[in-house]
């Protein structure tokens, strides 16, 4: 066998190795543990090998389907064969091939992968492997039946009788049977004539026995001679072999062997010809026991056929099936089609009873019972009708009540048009049929697909039907509502209101209280409106008990009723009918001026549940002041900055609200950028008083706090004010000197001093003060801060500078005229833009744009009073390959400005060098 087919077996089926039939129960243990759940498999197996008959063959396959993995159970006893089969069928089969028994398709599979070129069907009597096969290999044609009763459409070229033929009569038997032995152990001459039905004259016989024991080569080859198959061979050796013979154009009596198989079970005495009449007078007079004892139990032909109507009518019905096989007349076929159904073998009646439909009556009775067995609802309704049978009126309900019930769980489910399309079929059958509950469902379905037309019929059978839901209907399929709860308005209600008022004569309807009590609001007849708004919303549910409760606290406003109870209303109608975020929030604000102020906290987080966006854009301030009395500054002031961070060019309002909130955190990172936007709006605004005002008050508020002085240090250095300058800077080196003990800070904040009053000797006191903690700091282990000279401390740390150009963005003139000289003095070309330049905008930013293909740097002042052209400066710096350089830390002033720059100078080295290159 090719390499091919054991790759496909162990990849397919997970078929790895063969597996002896004496080791099934031991390899079924190794995969279903329990032996509660291998008791069904273990009895059906054991019932399999005992000769149960087609029953027990469909049991045992049913039951080994359901273990994991278990048709590789199968393939595995088979393996040997299977290999057999695959490496000799395939040369020799021809036209159209039929494989009997195909379980699950292994063979035929793969025997189509080799023979493409032929055309390739599989019949199984077992539906889960049929189910399984035509699943697993759509290019093969699968029919489901036993072969020895299933009608062919068309007899075939090849027929494959490979490892089936014994199943179903099974036994002790021994290994090699005499083909007398065979021939009466298994059938044969019977069961083959029937299999002959499926081959063509001059088509191809393939037998193989299979694993099975009760082997007889011999006597299949003899009993096919014997029937007149010509070319009877045998391919193979011993145990795997097979018989191939051609069918004749008519098969043959085999003669005296039959005669030999007959003498096995004792011969019936034949049925007289007045006995089958008098049968007949007995079943029409309903003598059906009387009929019974006229018809001997092993009857054929006719007598079979009587027997079995008088089984059928005494509902005796395994024992009419069996007399009706043995009938052999197209009228017992019909009768144990109906056999099938009283036995609950719906799928296997349902070809010959869709075949004998046209005649009408009872077959259409029980097809339909076929059709409702097999969950097919609607076929069934139909059937039943179009019978035109009184019987089947219990069987018209039955389909009914389950189309409602399927109704009823797609109407669960949100599958409306499902709905509606089940109760156009059965208003087309027969309007007639419609029951109450599924005008009701498809009155619903109706309405929420807009198909008014449909809607209003609906409502007209119900309200015809003295029902409360048809007056309704008519109602909102008069005003081409969905629900009640889509009547916002009130619009058109007083056309419908006689609707609404015989709804509510019958009974407390929801929808028809709520719209009448929409009405009465809009009429003014607020009392009949409270009451009727009431009604609805304890009784309603969803939308619109929502909607209800919305009117009622609508209507309760307008007469007067407390505020707390209105949002009480207002709260309960939002948990049924979500409100949009700034009417929560006026209801927040309103719940708050009441003093409810639990609620306003309840209503606010529902705010925050749905989405600030649409409050902010209407009343932000209103918001943020709800929040701050609600949840504190700190909720409130992160309102406002998200707000700013998302608004461009902030207003002073906004900036004035967000620093007033900052001031209970003044350390955080959030509160310090926004008390500089701040600053520097006042600033850019020209409300220097203003920005001087605040400074002080921060400083009666925390007067050792830096940068506070260092603020109010260069807001005098902008003014001009030096000597108010230097007092700022002289406080902020005490703070940072003897409070927080910084020396580094404090060196740079005395050098910013010497800048200012080069020429004050009281300076030298700090001077040394330092270079004394220093030396101390030292002795104790600590990093040394070195103090040079008062000379040179003004250019400590910065380079000797050789005409490179350097671009300069924010700062205050002030800065700018004292720096310059400087700068210059050490060598650098310097072009500064500082904030208080009058240029405007566009035009600073054009020339600033202009001078940086041609700058070494860029440094920008980071300070409140930074040019607000910094940021478009800088990225288009960084897009021409401009190095970049904001000023940080706490020091700012020139000293700070000069450290910065002692830092930047390499990079301004390395992009001359570039330059010049």
């Amino acid at each position: 066998m090719p390499e091919a087919f054991r790759q496909y077996l162990r990849e397919t089926f997970g078929v790895s190795a063969p597996l002896s039939p004496g080791r099934f129960e031991s390899e079924l243990a190794k995969r279903v543990g329990s032996p509660a759940r291998r008791a069904p498999l273990l009895k059906a197996w054991k019932r399999y090998l005992g000769g149960g008959g087609l029953e027990g063959v469909r049991s045992f396959y049913q039951e080994v389907l359901k273990v994991p993995k278990g048709e590789a159970l199968v393939y595995a006893m088979h393996l040997p064969y299977l290999e057999f089969y695959a490496q000799e069928v395939p040369p020799r089969v021809e036209g159209r091939v039929l494989e009997v028994g195909a379980f699950t398709g292994a063979l035929v599979g793969y025997l189509q992968r080799e023979r493409p070129d032929l055309f390739w069907h599989a019949l199984e009597g077992v539906e889960e492997a049929w189910a399984l096969g035509r699943r697993r290999f759509p290019q093969v044609a699968w029919h489901l039946g036993w072969a020895e009763e299933w009608e062919a459409p068309e007899a075939f070229d090849t027929l494959l009788l490979l490892s089936v033929f014994p199943e179903g009569y099974l036994g002790d038997w021994e290994g090699h049977l005499e083909p007398e032995a065979f021939w009466r152990a298994f059938r044969f001459f019977p069961r083959m004539e029937a299999l002959a039905r499926l081959l063509k004259p001059g088509g191809l016989l393939v037998y193989g026995h299979g694993p099975f024991l009760g082997k007889s080569l011999e006597g299949v080859e003899e009993g096919l001679r014997l029937l007149g198959f010509t070319g009877v061979e045998r391919v193979g050796d011993g145990d795997y072999a097979l018989v191939l013979a051609r069918r004749p154009e008519a098969l043959r009596a085999p003669g005296e062997v039959r005669t030999e198989e007959a003498e096995a079970p004792p011969q019936e005495e034949p049925v007289l010809a007045g006995g089958l009449e008098a049968a007949r007078e007995a079943l029409e007079a309903g003598a059906y026991q009387e009929a019974l004892a006229l018809l001997p139990e092993g009857a054929e032909g006719e007598a079979a056929y009587l027997r079995g109507r008088a089984l059928f009518a005494l509902g005796r019905y395994l024992e009419a099936e069996e007399a009706l096989r043995r009938a052999g007349r197209e009228e017992a076929e019909a009768l144990r089609a109906w056999v099938w159904v009283e036995l609950g073998e719906y799928q296997k009646a349902l070809p010959r009873l869709e075949a004998q439909a046209y005649r009408g009556g009872r077959h259409r009775l029980y097809l339909g019972r076929a059709y409702l067995g097999l969950g097919r609802y609607a076929d069934a309704l139909r059937q039943f009708v179009e019978s035109g049978l009184e019987e089947a009126g219990i069987h018209v309900r039955a389909s009914l009540e389950r189309i409602q019930e399927r109704m009823e769980r797609f109407a669960r489910e949100g599958e409306w048009a499902e709905v509606s399309r089940r109760a156009e079929f059965v208003e087309d059958l027969d309007p007639g049929l419609l029951t109450k509950g599924m005008l009701r469902l498809g009155l619903r379905a109706a309405l929420l697909q807009g198909l008014w037309a449909r809607s209003w019929r609906y409502a007209r059978r119900l309200a015809d039907l003295d029902e409360a839901e048809g007056f309704l209907g008519l109602a909102l399929s008069a005003l081409h509502l969905r629900s009640a709860a889509e009547a916002t308005g009130g619009e058109g209600l007083k056309e419908v209101e006689p609707y609404l008022t015989e709804a509510l004569a019958r009974a407390e309807l929801p929808e028809a209280l709520l719209l009448l009590g929409i009405l009465r609001e809009k009429e003014g007849r607020l009392l009949e409106a409270l009451a009727l708004l009431e009604r609805a919303a304890r009784r309603g549910e969803g939308e619109v008990a929502g909607l209800a409760y919305h009117h009622l606290a609508r209507v309760k406003r307008a007469l007067g009723h407390p505020p707390l109870e209105v949002l009480g209303d207002y709260k309960r109608a939002h948990a049924h009918r979500a409100y949009p975020p700034y009417f929560l929030y006026q209801m927040a604000r309103e719940a708050l001026e009441a003093g409810a102020e639990v609620l306003a906290r309840e209503l606010l987080s529902r705010v925050k549940d749905a989405g600030l966006k649409e409050v902010e854009e209407k009343d932000l301030l209103g918001l943020v002041g709800l929040v701050e009395r609600l949840e504190g500054p700190w909720e409130a002031f992160r309102l406002v900055f998200e707000a700013i961070a998302r608004t461009p060019g902030a207003g002073l309002e906004l900036l004035g609200l967000a620093y007033r909130l900052s001031r209970a955190f003044p350390e955080t990172e959030e509160a310090e950028r926004v008390r500089g936007e701040y600053l520097a709006f006042l600033y850019r605004e020209g409300r220097v008083l203003e920005a001087e005002a605040l400074l002080l008050e921060e400083l009666k508020t925390r007067p050792q706090a830096l940068d506070t002085l260092f603020d109010l240090a260069e807001h005098h250095e902008r003014k001009g004010d030096w000597k108010e300058a230097a007092e700022f800077w002289q406080k902020a080196l005490e703070v940072a000197l003897y409070r927080e003990k910084d020396l580094g800070l404090a060196k740079e904040i005395l050098r910013n001093l010497i800048f200012l009053r080069p020429h004050d000797e009281s300076l030298l006191l700090y001077l040394e003060e330092l270079r004394a903690a220093s030396q101390k700091a030292a002795l104790l282990g600590e990093e040394a801060v070195p103090i040079p000279q008062k000379e040179e401390l003004l250019e400590e740390g910065l380079p000797r500078f050789h005409g490179e150009y350097l671009l300069v963005v924010g700062g205050h003139t002030q800065l700018r005229s004292r720096l310059l000289p400087f700068l210059e003095a050490q060598g650098l070309r310097v072009d500064w833009f500082d904030s208080d330049q009058q240029a405007s905008g566009r035009e600073a930013l054009r020339r600033i744009q202009s001078r940086l293909e041609k700058a070494h740097g860029l440094m920008i002042v980071s300070s409140y009073v930074g040019h607000d052209l910094s940021e478009p400066v800088r990225a288009e710096a960084e897009r021409l390959g401009v190095p970049v350089y904001v000023i940080p830390g706490r020091a700012r002033g020139m000293t700070g400005f000069l450290r910065a720059l002692a830092e930047f100078a390499p990079q301004v080295f390395k992009r001359a060098l570039k330059g010049v290159q």
